[in-house]
């Protein structure tokens, strides 16, 4: 990828459990039509893919490995996988109805003496299948991971040290994942304070924020049988207005269409991924007009020349220097 200079351009790459797979669509399109990123910021799935690829993975490279954790052992007799299967509406014989259940109440029972339903053990591996044992610092692309703590309450931002550690605290989704102890933090799941992480990249002295966001529409049609479902409404309302303020301050907001699929459902992966890459393509005009103009005048150069646009991109690229 081209690494432009002058105006910089951030990537803030929002949670909602595996439909954050349609942040690879998004970068596979971004990555193809040469919109340089120079700063990425994720919270809970959006730091799994961001820091995976800021790491230097390509989108394809990515997606591999989606595929591969999802056919390996150690996610098919996970706990995850078993929580994935009870909120798949696909439907199941009288064996695997029977088995769901038994695991389900045991990860239920296990939350009544433990700080989260699924070990963290389980959790840390599917972050190391994907992130690579380096220090933030040391990201190709600048990365911010997004946390918060739940002692303070308040947004806690990563920008070195351990990439694994703080991917894994901005994905502990608060009684699922086991939060992360640090110092006098209590980490957990970036999305609670902070969904899609449009104000990190803004505070990182960044002049053009792209938002992806990839959780569920709160304006859809809820349903109210039983406390729970009012229960989890509630936290829908309450992250969307929040959600809401944050996006004001994003000039392109990406949405992948997503629908009302649950968090932990692994079963539509490449549907995801493709919604990712359909939703960046329809927004690539607003994309580019929010691009700085050397990189706007690359474009238009490169449709015109396709041939013979380098010696001409590195001109816009000297003068975006020159602002």
């Amino acid at each position: 990828m081209m690494k432009w200079t002058g105006k910089r351009v951030g990537l803030a790459l929002g949670g909602g459990g595996v439909r954050g797979f349609s942040h690879i669509g998004v970068l596979k399109v971004l990555e193809q039509e040469d919109v340089g990123i120079d700063l990425i910021a994720g919270t809970s799935a959006g730091a799994l893919i961001g820091g995976a690829y800021a790491s230097g993975l390509s989108p394809r490279e990515i997606h591999r490995r989606v595929e591969s954790y999802l056919q390996s052992p150690a996610f098919k007799n996970s706990a995850l996988q078993a929580l994935g299967s009870t909120v798949n509406p696909r439907k199941k014989n009288a064996l695997e109805k029977a088995s769901h259940l038994l695991r389900t109440r045991y990860l239920m029972v296990r939350a009544l003496f433990h700080p989260a339903i699924l070990p963290s053990v389980e959790f840390q591996s599917l972050v190391d299948y994907f992130i690579a044992d380096i220090n933030i610092e040391d990201t190709r692309i600048p990365f911010l991971a997004v946390t918060t703590d739940l002692i303070s309450g308040e947004r806690v931002v990563f920008k070195e040290g351990s990439l694994r550690k703080a991917v894994l605290a901005s994905c502990a989704v608060p009684g699922a994942v086991e939060p992360i102890r640090q110092g006098e933090w209590l980490l957990a799941d970036g999305g609670i304070t902070s969904l899609v992480p449009v104000h990190a990249v803004k505070q990182a002295d960044v002049d053009v924020v792209i938002a992806v966001v990839v959780d569920r529409d709160a304006r859809g049609a809820p349903v109210f049988e039983t406390a729970q479902d009012i229960f989890q409404r509630a936290g829908e309302i309450a992250a969307d207005k929040l959600e809401g303020i944050e996006l004001q301050d994003a000039d392109v907001i990406i949405r992948p269409e997503v629908g009302d699929l649950h968090w932990m459902d692994f079963s539509r992966t490449r549907d995801l991924i493709h919604a990712g890459e359909v939703a960046a393509r329809a927004s690539l005009v607003r994309i580019h007009q929010a691009l700085p103009l050397p990189r706007r005048l690359a474009r238009l150069t490169r449709s015109l020349f396709p041939f013979g646009h380098k010696n001409v991109r590195k001109m816009t690229v000297k003068a975006g220097a020159r602002k």
